[in-house]
């Protein structure tokens, strides 16, 4: 079977349907962490958003299914995601406040900067972006499944790993900082 190459403009492409269920996947994964309440559950939902996040990435360039509205979208799905679903988590007291503190002021200053500096996209994601997100989102999944009862070993691990994707998080947004600025700089420039 052949595939077509989706133009950018295009947006009704399996990836970004992927994406909007990732989106709909922290309602419930976030409501149940701050009530307590069904950790298998709640396991498998926030696992189900980590896999969809590589899946959706996939799909776009194994089929020529990249969209400018993906490009816009799968970031804002994954920081949203992860602010929210640690926030949860917070709250929950299963990881300390300053994990949170720092993923949700970080990601706050980058958005900040984004609109501040009113580029035209966001950034291209880094292979250290990346390996920080993969990073954060194993921490997310062990201390996830850590809440089972059964799987409690997994929760001290997973705040470690946790803590070392945030302490990455911090440096890759620094990186992304800079990328916007020099961005900014050269979209400036060719604009006058």
């Amino acid at each position: 079977m052949e595939t077509r190459a989706v133009r950018k403009h295009e947006w009704a492409t399996i990836p970004n349907a992927i994406t909007i269920i990732r989106f709909l996947l922290v309602i419930p994964i976030v409501g149940y962490l701050v009530a307590d309440t069904e950790p298998v559950l709640t396991a498998v939902l926030l696992l189900a958003f980590g896999l969809s996040d590589w899946i959706d990435g996939f799909i776009a360039r194994r089929f020529n299914q990249v969209s400018h509205l993906g490009i816009l979208l799968d970031p804002i799905a994954d920081r949203l995601g992860i602010v929210a679903i640690t926030i949860a988590l917070v709250i929950n007291g299963a990881i300390p406040l300053w994990v949170g503190v720092a993923i949700f002021i970080t990601d706050l200053i980058l958005l900040c900067t984004y609109f501040f500096l009113r580029l035209e996209s966001p950034p291209a994601s880094t292979w250290m972006g990346k390996i920080r997100t993969a990073i954060m989102m194993l921490g997310l999944a062990c201390v996830a499944f850590g809440r089972i009862p059964e799987l409690s070993v997994l929760a001290a691990p997973g705040v470690a790993i946790l803590a070392v994707g945030t302490a990455m998080h911090l440096f890759v947004g620094f990186g992304y900082l800079r990328i916007m600025r020099a961005s900014a700089k050269t979209q400036h420039a060719s604009a006058s």
